[in-house]
């Protein structure tokens, strides 16, 4: 739950604690030298990669000290133990390799259960983004459905009144009414028509996008100048 960089300096600080300790009890011949292990390998599977090889140059460098530098081991004075330096070699080598490579495998396992993951929750988006689309088509025909029919009562009785009212203006503002309640009705015909594969739009021209923009304000605009005029 910490930041990466508060992470790696508690394990840094494991690590140099660990080194105190070892100093102290033999150095490198302590069998509880392969305890440098543990912090890179823990910082393998939830940091950075470059703070993990951080971590790991440290318990490098405090392996190669101790090769050189502790106090001997507790031991019996009777029977002491004595370790050839070829064997202390091959500890630290052992424990050079063994951080290398058991934090390189740790970091792949690592970031192929992170692209897993990340992998399942874009499905997951996904999915939940498609259930929306299909929420909103089935609104979409019910409130076409619904609007259906009043615009339909609209656009007859406009009908009605053109064909009855003499007065021009009138007249005008009817048969205006009239084709936008016809346009409604048209777009609601596309709506209830839309499938899941795209939006409407998705393949018209330019040149019939920008009509079936600029439409409605065109005639707009010629009812408003044909009020001026009169």
């Amino acid at each position: 739950r910490r930041e990466p960089m508060q992470a790696a300096g508690l394990l840094a600080l494991n690590i140099v604690e660990l080194a105190g300790l070892l100093f102290f009890t033999g150095g490198l011949q302590n069998p509880f030298s392969f305890l440098f292990l543990a912090p890179v390998l823990i910082s393998a599977t939830a940091l950075p990669a470059r703070l993990t090889f951080g971590l790991g140059l440290l318990a490098v460098a405090c392996a190669s000290v101790l090769f050189f530098f502790h106090l001997p081991l507790p031991w019996d004075s009777d029977d002491p133990l004595v370790l050839p330096p070829i064997y202390l070699i091959g500890i630290w080598l052992s424990i050079v390799l063994a951080i290398g490579v058991t934090s390189l495998y740790s970091f792949q396992v690592t970031e192929e259960a992170r692209k897993l993951a990340d992998a399942l929750a874009a499905t997951e988006l996904v999915l939940t983004r498609e259930q929306h689309l299909t929420q909103l088509d089935g609104l979409a025909a019910a409130a076409a459905h619904e609007l259906g029919t009043p615009l339909a009562t609209i656009f007859l009785i406009s009908r009605e009144l053109e064909k009855t009212v003499k007065d021009p203006s009138f007249a005008a503002d009817l048969k205006t009414l009239r084709e936008q309640t016809q346009r409604c009705r048209d777009i609601l015909s596309k709506i209830t028509q839309l499938s899941s594969e795209g939006a409407p739009f998705d393949r018209m021209k330019m040149s019939e996008l920008i009509e079936e923009v600029v439409a409605p304000h065109r005639d707009f605009g010629v009812d408003i100048k044909v009020r001026i005029a009169v």
